[in-house]
């Protein structure tokens, strides 16, 4: 069995890129709604997007950006910090012999 991929060869999941909108969305203390609406979006693609279930293209991407007022690099950035928490996190429940 091979070893999983280090994070440095892990590209970010489009579960990191939802919890990375999903926590921009909420310092801003705004609701789905709110940001779907601000981004020209249904709020249940919105929903998706969060719970990683949607695969957003590049148009939905800047919106979203636009609507939180960031650049769609940070956004990128941010879900890329998502992707090495959860590897981190996978990696400290490993080692705890604790179940992925």
């Amino acid at each position: 069995m091979r070893p999983p991929p280090s994070a440095a060869h892990m590209t970010p999941a489009n579960v990191d890129l939802g919890v990375a909108i999903r926590l921009l969305r909420r310092a801003r203390r705004l609701t789905i709604e709110d940001l779907a609406f601000a981004a020209k979006m249904h709020p249940t693609y919105l929903s998706g997007i969060e719970r990683g279930r949607r695969n957003p293209t590049w148009d939905k991407l800047t919106a979203l950006a636009r609507a939180l007022d960031i650049p769609v690099s940070a956004l990128a950035r941010d879900a890329e910090v998502q992707m090495q928490l959860a590897a981190r996190m996978r990696e400290a429940r490993r080692d705890l012999g604790l179940a992925a």
